[in-house]
C-alpha cells in the first residue's frame, strides 16, 4: 500500500518569531558566559548560561513546530516534551564549561561547538519523537545528518567569536556573536524539517486522548515558562553587559 506524504506548511510569522527566539536566547546565554570566563566568578552564572540557552532552543523548537500546518491534531507526550529539554541544557553546559576559561584553544573551541550542536540536536528529535498525531514520522537520515552538521558548524563559529581576539573590534560584537550562534538552532530545526515526512496513520485514539488531558494539545504554557524564567535572566545579563561597558568606559 503506497503511503501518503501529507503537505507541510509554516506560518511566516510564527516562524520569524522563532528566528527572534533563539537570538535572544544566545544573546543571553553569551552575555552571561562572558561573565563567567572573568577570574573568580561562581561558577553558578555556568549553569544559568546553560539554562538560558537551553530554554531558548526549547521555545524556539516549540514555537516553530506550533508554525508548522500538517491539517490534522498534534499533541505532544509530556514527559518526552520536558525530558528534551534537558538534552540543551546539558549539552549547553558541556559547550560553555569547555570555553569558560579567559584562554581557550582551537580544540576547546571545536568541543564546545560539538556539545552545542548535538544538544540542539538532540532536544529536537526528541521532540519530534514527543509528537502523538495520526501520521507517521520517516527521517531521511543523511539530511538528519546535515540538520546536525549546520547547527554543530554555526555554533562552532559563534563560540570562536566569542572567545577570540580577532572579533574585538567588530561593531555590536555581542550582537553579531549572538545572532550567529542563535541561527544555529532555526537553521537546524528547519533543515530536520526537511529530513522528515509525514504519513496519514489513521490512528483516531489521538483525539481521545488530548480530550482526557493525557498529551498537550497546546504548547503555549511552554512559551510562558520560558518567558518566566529566561526573562529574569536576560535582564541580569543587559545590567552586567552595561556595567561592564561602564567600567571599561572608566579605565
Amino acid at each position: 500500500m503506497e503511503q501518503t506524504h501529507l503537505d507541510m506548511n509554516h506560518d511566516p510569522l510564527l516562524v520569524g518569531v522563532s528566528f527572534l527566539i533563539a537570538i535572544f536566547a544566545a544573546y543571553a546565554a553569551l552575555a552571561i558566559i562572558n561573565r563567567l570566563r572573568q577570574v573568580g566568578v561562581s561558577k553558578i552564572w555556568l549553569w544559568l548560561g546553560a539554562i538560558t540557552f537551553g530554554l531558548g532552543v526549547w521555545a524556539m523548537h516549540f514555537t516553530a513546530m506550533t508554525a508548522l500546518q500538517l491539517n490534522l491534531v498534534v499533541a505532544y507526550d509530556p514527559l518526552l516534551t520536558l525530558i528534551s529539554v534537558l538534552f540543551a541544557i546539558v549539552g549547553a553546559a558541556a559547550a560553555f564549561q569547555m570555553v569558560s576559561r579567559p584562554n581557550v584553544g582551537m580544540a576547546q573551541i571545536l568541543g564546545a561547538g560539538f556539545f552545542l550542536g548535538a544538544g540542539i540536536g538532540t532536544m529536537h528529535y526528541v521532540g519530534m519523537f514527543a509528537m502523538r498525531m495520526e501520521a507517521k514520522l520517516i527521517f531521511n537520515l543523511p539530511l538528519v545528518a546535515v540538520s546536525v552538521l549546520v547547527a554543530v558548524m554555526l555554533g562552532t563559529f559563534g563560540v570562536w567569536m566569542l572567545v577570540s581576539p580577532t572579533f574585538n573590534r567588530i561593531p555590536l560584537r555581542q550582537l553579531v556573536t549572538a545572532s550567529i550562534t542563535g541561527l544555529a538552532i532555526p537553521f537546524m530545526h528547519y533543515t530536520a524539517m526537511l529530513a522528515v515526512r509525514f504519513t496519514n496513520a489513521g490512528d483516531s485514539q489521538i483525539h481521545s486522548m488530548v480530550a482526557s488531558g493525557g498529551l498537550l494539545s497546546l504548547n503555549i504554557f511552554l512559551l510562558l515558562a520560558v518567558a518566566v524564567v529566561g526573562l529574569p535572566m536576560f535582564l541580569t545579563s543587559l545590567l552586567e553587559t552595561s556595567a561592564e561597558h561602564a567600567l571599561e568606559a572608566e579605565a
